[in-house]
């Protein structure tokens, strides 16, 4: 009888052994993408990025269904027929988390088109597959646990406008803007990129929202100005308002986050960032800018359902 041949070894890159897959856990091995695979070509995928949160109660995925949500409606825009509900993915999640039981990990939900043909519409004639994958991550931009502060610099990549590709969908193809971008920032030596808007104003960062504090109020932009309106960013405006902080949502320049007193950026991973020159302008207060830090503060007792949000927006896995 013959000998049953040993499995390839896992790579040795910190990604979580098990994977959710077109509807059931498998090894990381057993995962294999077709050479023509239709997103691999062409971007046609979309997707979303979540953390779990070490709680009292054990990990907690924070909002988990807004996240599905929003992934749902993204497939839509690209006519990915996928196969689950929201009720569905957000249990693939979770099932995902607690396989690999990794402890607080960064979970990312991807559908995209397969492999079944090379033209333009693949909806015609390439299958949706779906996949949740998890792994370590601490720090985004310090690598570990520590809070720092950031430098940006203005890319010479303008923001893809929404006539072009939707900027309120998180599809994998538009990250080549932003591959771009933070190539660019990542050369010159600064560790974010600020991206123009097609009015030349400020959009976002290469995956991130950019908020500014003047006087005590905080000022932010919407999708008017073609950014993808981060989930991160709406629980900042939604801290702010509990918090009693003066809120402006509206277009801004480059002019009034070098005039500003407090810039931070948000997203999971970046959660919020505090930014402390753009360009060789320093922001006076840096480390130490108030707003910033009660934000800071009041975000990290929401992902860890500290705070009164907690039963709408953290989920137990």
């Amino acid at each position: 009888m013959a000998m049953a041949q040993p499995k390839p070894p896992q790579p040795a890159v910190d990604v979580a052994p098990l994977y959710w897959y077109d509807g059931e856990i498998v090894d990381q091995a057993d995962v294999e993408i077709h050479p023509f695979t239709h997103a691999l070509h062409y971007g046609s995928g979309v997707f979303e990025g979540l953390r779990a949160y070490k709680t009292d109660r054990g990990l907690s995925v924070f909002r988990l269904r807004d996240h599905m949500e929003r992934l749902l409606r993204s497939a839509a825009i690209y006519r990915l027929a996928v196969p689950y509900t929201v009720e569905q993915l957000c249990e693939a999640v979770v099932e995902t988390v607690r396989s690999n039981r990794i402890g607080e990990c960064y979970i990312r939900p991807l559908a995209w088109f397969g492999a079944g043909g090379l033209s333009l519409a693949p909806y015609s004639h390439a299958p949706t597959h779906v996949m949740v994958a998890v792994r370590p991550l601490g720090g985004y931009f310090s690598g570990g646990d520590e809070r720092p502060t950031v430098r940006l610099t203005v890319s010479t990549w303008q923001k893809s406008p929404s006539e072009s590709v939707p900027s309120t969908v998180k599809a994998s193809g538009h990250y080549a803007n932003s591959v771009l971008a933070m190539s660019e920032a990542m050369s010159k030596g600064y560790d974010e990129a600020l991206m123009r808007n097609k009015f030349g104003r400020i959009a976002e960062g290469s995956g991130d929202n950019v908020f500014f504090a003047k006087q005590g109020v905080l000022h932010t932009n919407d999708a008017d100005e073609d950014i993808l309106p981060g989930i991160t960013r709406g629980t900042v405006l939604d801290l702010a308002k509990r918090l009693g902080i003066q809120t402006r949502v509206a277009p801004f320049a480059l002019e009034d986050l070098l005039g500003a007193d407090e810039v931070f950026i948000t997203g999971t991973a970046a959660e919020v960032t505090g930014v402390r020159e753009i360009d060789g302008t320093m922001i006076p207060y840096g480390a130490k800018a108030p707003v910033t830090a009660r934000l800071q503060q009041a975000y990290d007792q929401a992902v860890r359902a500290e705070g009164p949000e907690a039963a709408r927006w953290c989920t137990i896995a």
